[in-house]
């Protein structure tokens, strides 16, 4: 007697199924960040990480426009210096990017956290689980397997998943298409010499 769930199980681990678990964990993110995206936001602060900057300074005002268009956006390091422009003495969004074990200056996040209407950071330090209205736990997620053992792939994971708190998406549009230089080299016919 055949077994037809077995049959059905099988089916599932081609290759057409890890596409289907891309194309579901991008519409969860999607959902996730379509839950947290906040109204009446016109300036945004972000504060970079002084350890790891996976995204440049112009791909995160990409991004924060295309999630709050009327935004002005930010820009710190965690020493409190600002990058570019001055932020205002009041912001709407703050994003504290700054991991544990990286240095800033005493009650700054507190600083940080009056200066805002609406906080989002990671949990590092002293006061930042109490103070910020949204935190990332990334010591409550260390032990889970979705966190890369690379240093610079797992600051990418936790500043993904701190920008989805702001309503901030990083997901890719589209997957990128194998390098095919090599096949239709060796495809293509021998010139001939007239």
């Amino acid at each position: 007697m055949i077994n037809i769930g077995s049959l059905f199980s099988r089916n599932r681990s081609t290759s057409k199924d890890a596409d289907s678990k891309t194309y579901l964990s991008s519409l969860d993110e999607r959902e996730k960040v379509k839950t947290n995206h906040l109204t009446g936001v016109q300036k945004v602060l972000i504060v970079l990480s002084s350890k790891g900057m996976v995204f440049d300074t112009d791909s995160l005002r990409q991004k924060t426009l295309l999630a709050y268009p009327e935004a002005a956006v930010f820009f710190r390091t965690t020493s409190g210096k600002p990058i570019g422009v001055p932020s205002p003495k009041q912001v709407d969004l703050l994003i504290d990017l700054t991991g544990p074990g990286q240095r800033s200056p005493m009650g700054y996040a507190l600083k940080l956290r009056r200066m805002s209407r609406f906080s989002v950071g990671r949990n590092a330090g002293v006061f930042r689980k109490r103070v910020y209205d949204r935190i990332y736990d990334e010591k409550a997620d260390s032990n889970s397997s979705h966190l890369s053992k690379v240093y610079l792939e797992r600051e990418r994971q936790i500043q993904k998943e701190v920008l989805a708190l702001a309503g901030i998406a990083f997901i890719p549009a589209g997957l990128a298409a194998p390098d095919l230089g090599k096949v239709i080299a060796l495809e293509l016919p021998p010139l001939s010499r007239a």
